[in-house]
């Protein structure tokens, strides 16, 4: 295939448009979220006790001022209708917060951390009440030097596991919300619900997400258990047999890297990746993968605007009725034009 058929390829399957349904989801999505913010009756108590993978941590009043160190962990506490006077500045964005994040902090600037370490002086000179680092692989020594500063909850999970959900109840428990907590996660789970019923060309087909980085000569899978993976499964998509074959092969990794030989063993019905900067014309480049079937078949799904990226990667009870109304009816998109040109029935 030639670089100009391939990229005419890559833009049937991945460009386009939101149809006026997902703009309609959208917008659905939005009030849904807000409403989810309100209060819903519950009266905090306090002391609450919240037990992690790194031990149990009391919080002994409600707190005021809260500051998030793990990825998108901010979005758990806003959809709650509190605000971080801290969190982690998202990189793709320009004013380093998600838009879905704008929304409910409004003319408010929390202080932006660095997401590469914990910057204990910094935390410390915040004087927060709660340090939040839920989706994270925090290690019990940072858990010991962050617990001095304030009480600290981390993930009940590993290391990178902490879904939205667990998010989302780890946090409920830390703010003596916990009822509230199971109210998101099941707004949510029907949103997901909504989206799978209207893109049902979905469901039952196989999955590949992954990225590429230049200079290598592999791409990055991502298994079963990981942020990315898991949202696609509650659309009733099935992870490709050959990457669940490498997990079983792999017990406890989130993803692995495989050489571009052997991408035929993780051939899907669709092919996610993400990419950041030059990336996909690196990979797009690579007469391996040009070959790709998913590839060649136009069931090739690109990520690479921020809110595609962010909200598919590390989805949240913020995030998913922000970006999926966009995201996934690209999927079915794709899928459905893989299926036409090899004379499927839809």
């Amino acid at each position: 295939m030639t670089a100009t058929r391939l990229t005419s390829a890559i833009g049937d399957a991945t460009g386009g448009f939101l149809s006026r349904r997902a703009v309609l989801a959208g917008g659905f999505a939005s009030l849904l979220a807000s409403r989810a913010g309100a209060s819903m009756g519950q009266t905090p108590s306090f002391p609450v006790t919240v037990e992690h993978a790194l031990g149990a941590t009391v919080v002994p009043a409600a707190p005021k001022r809260i500051v998030t160190v793990g990825w998108c962990d901010e979005d758990s506490v806003l959809a709650f209708g509190e605000t971080p006077i801290a969190m982690v500045r998202r990189g793709m964005f320009e004013s380093g917060i998600a838009p879905w994040c704008e929304e409910r902090l409004g003319s408010v600037r929390p202080h932006l951390l660095d997401g590469g370490q914990a910057d204990y002086e910094t935390i410390l000179g915040l004087a927060p009440d709660l340090i939040v680092n839920v989706f994270s692989d925090m290690a019990a020594r940072s858990y010991e030097r962050l617990s001095t500063i304030a009480p600290t909850i981390g993930y009940a999970s590993g290391p990178w596991r902490a879904d939205w959900r667990e998010q989302t109840r780890q946090i409920g428990k830390a703010l003596g919300r916990p009822a509230e907590a199971e109210v998101l996660i099941d707004r949510t789970k029907s949103f997901l619900a909504r989206l799978a019923r209207q893109n049902e060309s979905l469901i039952g087909r196989s999955f590949t997400f992954g990225t590429y980085f230049p200079g290598s000569g592999s791409m990055v899978v991502y298994l079963p258990g990981e942020t990315r993976v898991d949202w696609l499964v509650d659309l009733g998509m099935r992870i490709a047999p050959g990457v669940e074959r490498l997990s079983r092969q792999n017990p406890g990794r989130s993803s692995l890297d495989i050489s571009l030989e052997q991408l035929d063993t993780v051939e899907s019905d669709v092919l996610i990746m993400w990419y950041e900067g030059d990336a996909r014309g690196s990979m797009e480049n690579q007469p391996l993968f040009r070959l790709f079937r998913p590839v060649t078949a136009g069931a090739y799904v690109v990520l690479e605007d921020p809110v595609s990226v962010w909200s598919a990667s590390w989805p949240s009870v913020l995030a998913i009725p922000y970006g999926f109304p966009g995201l996934v009816p690209r999927l079915a998109q794709a899928i459905e034009l893989a299926d036409s040109r090899a004379g499927k029935e839809p």
